[in-house]
Parts: C-alpha cells; sequence; structure tokens
C-alpha cells in the first residue's frame, strides 16, 4: 500500500471532472430545491411570499410581515429515478425520509424588529447507477496512454495513482525499449459492470433579523451556516473477450466529502399597494472549508502471476481545500386577490463563473467553469386559492440548460392546507424532471450514459402562531 499525497485530488478532479466533480461543486451553487410544504407545494416560488419559513431563509426581510410570534417543522420524503433516456429503462433508484425544515419568528410587540431562525435541507444528494455494456473499451485506456512514455519508478510522482496502481496491480506490462505499457487482453473488447452509489445532503442554519420600516416597506438580513457532506462509492468489474493471460480487473473507488460553510443574505420587500408586492433579495458566495478522504484499489486476475501480489491501492491523506461558491440573485411579484388567494413568481439568477477555489491546486476549476458552463436562470410560479378552512397550492419552475450534454430542468407541484384557528397544516409534492449525462470510469471519456433523472418530494408539516 502507498499514499498519495495532496495532488492526488487534483489528479483524479481532472480525470473525471465531466463526471461527479463538477456536479458536486454545481450543485453548492444552487440555491434551496427542498423546504417546507408551502414552498414546495409552489415550486419554490417564495421570493415574494410570506407564511413559509424556507422562504425566509432565501429572503430574510419577508419575517418583517409576521405580526405574531410563530413555528413551524416540516419532514418528508425524498425520491429520485434515474432511467435510460433511449428507453427509460430504470436504471438506479435513492429514497430517503429527512427533516425538511424547521424555524421560528419572534415578535416584540414594542419593536419593529423580527428575529428569526431556520434550519433548512437545501439539498439532497442522490445518484445511483448500475450500467452493463458489452464490446466496450477498458477503463485502463486512458490511464495507458496517460503512463506512456514514463518509467514505472516516476509513475506515482510525476503522473499519480491510477497509473500506479494500474502497474502495481500486475494488470499491465512495461516495456523498456518503446517506454510503453501494454496489456495482455484486448482492451477494446470488454464486457463491464459499472456501479456507482452517491449520497449526501446539504443543510443550512440561518439566524435573521427583519425590520417592518413601514406599511410598505420591509427590510432583513440574516447570517448562514451551511454544512455539506457526500459519499460516493465506485465499484468497477470487466472480463475481457481476448487474452492471453490477463482475465479479469475491478476497481473500487470510495471517497467521502464534508464542508462547512458560511453565507449571508440580504433582502427587501415592497407593498405598493395592498394587492401588489414586489421583493428582491442578494444571497452571498458561501465560503466552504472541505476535508476529502479518498481510497482505491485496483485488482487483476492473471494465471502467471501469485494472487498475491495482483492488487494495489491508493489513498489520499486527510486533505483541506476551500472554494467561494457563485452569489444568487432572487427578485420575486406577487398578485394578491385579498383573502380568496394570490399568484406568485420568482427568478434566480446565479452566475457560475463568480466560483472561485481558495487553494491553488484547484485554480484549474475557474477555467473549466469559465468555459464549459453559463449563467443559470430558474423560473417559478406559485398560486393558491381558499375554500373555507382548506387552502388548495399548486405551482412550475423552468431552469434552461447551462452546460454541455445537459438540458432544461421542468418541474410541477400541488398541495393542500387546512387551517383551525392558530394552527396550519399543509402537505406538498413536487417533481422536477432533467435529462442530463454521465461519463463512467469505465469508458474512453467520450460515450457517456445518456439519462433522465426524475426527483420527487412529498413533504408534511405544521405550523403555528402563538
Amino acid at each position: 500500500m502507498k499514499k498519495i499525497g495532496p495532488l492526488l485530488f487534483l489528479l483524479l478532479s481532472l480525470q473525471n471532472i465531466q463526471a461527479q466533480d463538477l456536479d458536486y461543486f454545481l450543485e453548492l451553487n444552487q440555491h434551496s430545491t427542498l423546504g417546507d410544504a408551502r414552498y414546495t407545494s409552489m415550486s419554490g416560488a417564495g421570493i415574494a411570499l410570506s407564511g413559509s419559513m424556507t422562504a425566509l431563509a432565501l429572503n430574510p426581510a419577508l419575517a418583517g410581515l409576521y405580526r405574531q410570534q410563530s413555528y413551524g417543522m416540516d419532514v418528508g420524503g425524498f425520491s429520485r429515478n434515474y432511467y435510460d433516456r433511449d428507453d427509460l429503462f430504470l436504471r438506479g433508484t435513492v429514497n430517503r425520509p429527512n427533516i425538511m425544515n424547521f424555524g421560528w419568528v419572534g415578535k416584540d410587540p414594542q419593536s419593529p424588529l423580527r428575529l428569526f431562525f431556520v434550519y433548512n435541507t437545501d439539498q439532497v444528494y442522490g445518484r445511483k447507477f448500475k450500467l452493463q455494456q458489452s464490446g466496450a473499451n477498458s477503463m485502463q485506456l486512458p490511464i495507458i496512454a496517460m503512463a506512456n512514455g514514463t518509467p514505472p519508478e516516476f509513475l506515482a510522482d510525476n503522473l499519480g495513482p491510477y497509473e500506479d496502481m494500474l502497474y502495481q496491480s500486475y494488470a499491465v506490462d512495461y516495456d523498456p525499449d518503446t517506454k510503453e505499457y501494454f496489456s495482455t487482453a484486448d482492451l477494446t473488447d470488454v464486457d463491464y459492470t459499472h456501479e456507482l452509489f452517491r449520497k449526501g445532503m446539504r443543510n443550512r442554519f440561518v439566524l435573521g433579523l427583519a425590520l417592518a420600516q413601514s406599511p410598505q416597506w420591509y427590510f432583513g438580513g440574516s447570517l448562514s451556516i451551511v454544512s455539506s457532506n457526500e459519499t460516493v462509492e465506485i465499484d468497477h468489474r470487466e472480463t475481457y473477450n481476448t487474452y492471453t493471460d490477463l482475465n479479469y480487473f475491478s476497481a473500487a473507488e470510495n471517497w467521502t466529502n464534508t464542508s462547512l460553510g458560511i453565507s449571508g443574505n440580504v433582502g427587501a420587500y415592497y407593498r405598493p399597494f395592498q394587492f401588489l408586492r414586489f421583493a428582491a433579495a442578494l444571497e452571498l458566495p458561501q465560503l466552504h472549508g472541505f476535508n476529502l478522504d479518498w481510497e482505491t484499489t485496483f485488482s487483476a486476475t492473471r494465471p502467471s502471476i501469485s494472487s498475491s501480489a495482483m492488487s494495489a491501492q491508493g489513498y489520499g491523506e486527510a486533505y483541506q481545500w476551500g472554494i467561494v461558491t457563485a452569489p444568487k440573485i432572487h427578485s420575486g411579484a406577487t398578485l394578491v386577490a385579498g383573502r380568496l388567494g394570490l399568484l406568485t413568481v420568482s427568478h434566480t439568477f446565479i452566475p457560475h463563473n463568480w466560483t472561485m477555489s481558495t487553494g491553488k491546486n484547484e485554480r484549474y476549476l475557474a477555467e473549466i467553469i469559465d468555459t464549459t458552463i453559463a449563467a443559470q436562470h430558474q423560473l417559478s410560479a406559485g398560486t393558491e386559492w381558499r375554500l373555507g378552512p382548506v387552502i388548495l397550492r399548486g405551482g412550475g419552475m423552468w431552469s434552461p440548460a447551462y452546460r454541455e450534454g445537459q438540458e432544461a430542468t421542468i418541474g410541477y407541484s400541488f398541495g393542500l392546507g387546512v387551517r383551525s384557528e392558530q394552527t396550519t397544516f399543509q402537505m406538498g409534492w413536487q417533481r422536477r424532471v432533467q435529462k442530463s449525462q454521465y461519463y463512467p470510469f469505465s469508458k474512453d471519456y467520450s460515450t457517456p450514459f445518456i439519462f433522465q433523472q426524475s426527483t420527487a418530494n412529498f413533504i408534511v408539516g405544521l405550523s403555528w402562531k402563538i
């Protein structure tokens, strides 16, 4: 077993940047896709809408509208399915229950200030694939191409863990005359199974203050502590249809990425008329500090070599790095039809090219984002109508594609509430569909797996006022 230094993560990310790592960075840039039942049932259109604890985390000025001390708590289930886009064959499913939201808004009758606290599950990271293919290229091909020209004793120092481990596991041999690595199997005619399992979540803890400046103007600010964690497991196995010695190869990879970040929000809410409201909020960039732990094992089966020598393992020591996410600019408007109902719309703008690293080893990320990722827009609309004690809600959202290989995200939602004096029981359901791609660790980095991702959330909650 040999240790790989801090350069490990850089090399790993460069080799696989189109697969998981870039996805993770972009998910850190997303605003809340989960939340309380009201926010969920209106497709996240909450920038200019009071009555949602999740909305307070995005626009703190909304807390100024509360006339009573209020509490809320929501729990729910998260479900995500992955389908092959060509035939909609189910490739993987992720399900998990979760506490989505809880919060509190205080009120001093003698003061125009409102203090509030909100916890919110912003994101759930879930991805599960099981891919199988015959007659494909081996995952070894690009690693061999990178290693060629470098003697074995310099692989780890000059190139990285994959090239060195491939040789140390006896999967390939070295020709000192040509300075090239070669396999005893045909690496262009491979049957493989590739499994990916990724899980994690992003949580936000918000403490804020709002000011009711006048019946028309409200302002607010908040401080956020954001925690994020993800665990990725990859199990890759391949056999060869034509071989002289090597007949089996496998790669197992596990890595855990955790971070703690800090950010802030400022917001404003304007009510020029009783039936019309406008709002805007700025979510400042999040400064994240990360801890990364990574481990991988390559194993080969060659009848001519002792089985005790045919595996190599590499792992990175505790590695710290940092990133500053892009800011988010929120805006929205609401039309109110008295006590009968309302219609609200929200827009979020995320300039991804503002993302930057605080460490020199990851500064390559800025160039990749600048050249491959466009700014992101998300539009949401929601409505609710009151029929006595029953409240009916619905909504929709749309976010055009902002990276190659990805299509627009489309979502729709509905929900209801039952109000009794100072207590309201609420339910919300939302579904989002997006078509995207994944570059398996096992292919030639040019033929992605094209999939359709379907995410559904079902949330139930209770809110009450004192």
